[in-house]
């Protein structure tokens, strides 16, 4: 889980001596000094990914990848593709986007997620807006739930102040402890904010896995 945040500070630039600035630093730093037109996080962002800074989703893009990677789906692609596509759409969404994604293994649950997050940042999984959480690796110990409840919730809350369009993909939701879905639960509904953060732009990725049924 990706706990760093860039942060960028102002630069005061004597006509002396600069010692170790790193270039893109002192650029922006000019930049700003000498034009003022230029919107600095827009500048910033092109150097390094921000939140929602991706170009607007194409709906045929995300279309393509489904139809190239994901095979045998063909409901499931129609729905995800609606899904996500209008909820990007959409400047003021009512709810987060909540998708629930059962099969058994090798169906595609886990490509889906994938996709869906290098469709919406570059980084895809690896982006610092999407949160990945595996229940087994996370949160082993049944006996710790009430830490891993506060921990998940404020590590929820956090992450959204910080980043509106965040993605919180949940693995192995079949072996999640109780409590730590009902910690889930209030970030999900028709809220407008939840102590003061607002999710209603958040995308929340449930994957589970589906027991076979034992002949009678």
């Amino acid at each position: 889980m990706k706990l760093g945040r860039a942060v960028v500070a102002l630069l005061l630039l004597a006509p002396f001596a600069v010692r170790a600035v790193e270039p893109i630093s002192l650029g922006l730093a000019l930049a700003g000094v000498l034009t003022g037109y230029i919107s600095y996080p827009r500048l910033y962002c092109l150097f390094t990914e921000c939140c929602g800074q991706k170009r607007s989703l194409s709906r045929e893009a995300l279309q393509k990848d489904l139809d190239n990677k994901l095979f045998g789906q063909h409901l499931a692609k129609k729905v995800i593709l609606n899904a996500v596509s209008g909820f990007l759409s959409n400047p003021k969404p009512k709810k987060p986007l909540t998708l629930s994604l059962h099969g058994w293994t090798g169906t595609g649950k886990n490509f889906v997620s994938k996709i869906i997050a290098e469709n919406i940042y570059e980084g895809g999984l690896n982006s610092d807006y999407v949160h990945l959480f595996v229940a087994t690796l996370h949160f082993p110990h049944a006996s710790n739930v009430t830490l891993y409840k506060d921990q998940l919730q404020m590590w929820i809350r956090g992450n959204v102040s910080a980043c509106a369009r965040s993605i919180f993909i949940f693995d192995e939701m079949d072996k999640m402890h109780a409590g730590l879905i009902d910690a889930i639960k209030p970030f999900l509904d028709y809220y407008d904010v939840v102590d003061d953060v607002s999710y209603q732009k958040a995308i929340f990725i449930f994957l589970r896995w589906l027991l076979a049924q034992q002949p009678h």
